[in-house]
Protein backbone atom coordinates (compact mmCIF):
# COMPACT_ATOMS: atom_id res chain seq x y z
CA UNK A 1 0.00 0.00 0.00
CA UNK A 2 2.77 2.22 0.77
CA UNK A 3 4.50 1.81 -2.43
CA UNK A 4 3.18 0.27 -5.41
CA UNK A 5 3.33 -2.94 -6.68
CA UNK A 6 1.42 -5.59 -9.04
CA UNK A 7 -1.87 -4.89 -7.17
CA UNK A 8 -1.35 -1.11 -6.48
CA UNK A 9 -0.67 1.27 -8.97
CA UNK A 10 1.62 4.11 -8.31
CA UNK A 11 -1.56 6.68 -8.45
CA UNK A 12 -3.28 4.67 -5.75
CA UNK A 13 0.08 4.71 -3.57
CA UNK A 14 0.52 6.31 -0.51
CA UNK A 15 3.83 7.38 -1.87
CA UNK A 16 2.10 9.43 -4.47
CA UNK A 17 -0.57 10.69 -1.86
CA UNK A 18 2.36 12.18 0.60
CA UNK A 19 3.76 14.01 -2.52
CA UNK A 20 0.19 15.05 -3.32
CA UNK A 21 -0.35 16.15 -0.07
CA UNK A 22 3.24 17.82 0.39
CA UNK A 23 2.38 20.03 -3.04
CA UNK A 24 -1.26 21.17 -0.91
CA UNK A 25 0.98 22.22 2.15
CA UNK A 26 2.80 25.17 1.10
CA UNK A 27 2.52 26.72 4.53
CA UNK A 28 1.95 25.32 8.09
CA UNK A 29 -1.58 24.50 8.30
CA UNK A 30 -3.96 22.43 10.74
CA UNK A 31 -4.82 19.21 10.23
CA UNK A 32 -8.54 19.86 9.88
CA UNK A 33 -7.88 22.50 7.27
CA UNK A 34 -5.82 20.63 5.52
CA UNK A 35 -8.42 17.69 4.94
CA UNK A 36 -10.97 20.38 3.73
CA UNK A 37 -8.94 21.69 1.40
CA UNK A 38 -7.89 17.79 0.22
CA UNK A 39 -10.82 16.08 0.38
CA UNK A 40 -12.09 16.76 -2.96
CA UNK A 41 -8.74 14.97 -4.37
CA UNK A 42 -10.08 11.41 -5.83
CA UNK A 43 -7.03 9.72 -4.19
CA UNK A 44 -7.11 11.67 -1.03
CA UNK A 45 -11.34 11.54 -0.30
CA UNK A 46 -10.99 8.45 2.50
CA UNK A 47 -10.36 10.15 5.96
CA UNK A 48 -8.84 7.06 6.41
CA UNK A 49 -5.76 7.12 3.66
CA UNK A 50 -5.33 11.04 4.46
CA UNK A 51 -4.51 9.88 8.21
CA UNK A 52 -1.82 7.14 6.87
CA UNK A 53 -0.20 9.51 4.24
CA UNK A 54 0.03 12.11 7.45
CA UNK A 55 1.45 9.23 9.51
CA UNK A 56 3.97 7.66 6.11
CA UNK A 57 5.01 11.74 5.98
CA UNK A 58 5.77 11.98 9.63
CA UNK A 59 7.36 8.92 9.84
CA UNK A 60 9.95 9.49 6.89
CA UNK A 61 10.77 12.90 8.96
CA UNK A 62 8.90 15.36 5.78
CA UNK A 63 6.49 17.15 8.21
CA UNK A 64 6.47 17.65 11.77
CA UNK A 65 4.22 18.86 14.20
CA UNK A 66 4.36 22.24 16.43
CA UNK A 67 1.81 23.73 18.41
CA UNK A 68 -1.11 21.66 16.58
CA UNK A 69 0.10 22.92 13.46
CA UNK A 70 1.54 20.40 10.40
CA UNK A 71 5.08 22.07 9.34
CA UNK A 72 6.46 20.93 6.22
CA UNK A 73 10.49 20.12 7.27
CA UNK A 74 13.10 22.34 5.08
CA UNK A 75 15.27 19.17 4.30
CA UNK A 76 12.05 17.34 2.48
Amino acid sequence: MILPDKNITLYHSLLNCGAVLLSELKVSDTVFSLRERTKNIEILHNYEKFILTLDILYMIGAITIRDDIIVRCIDA
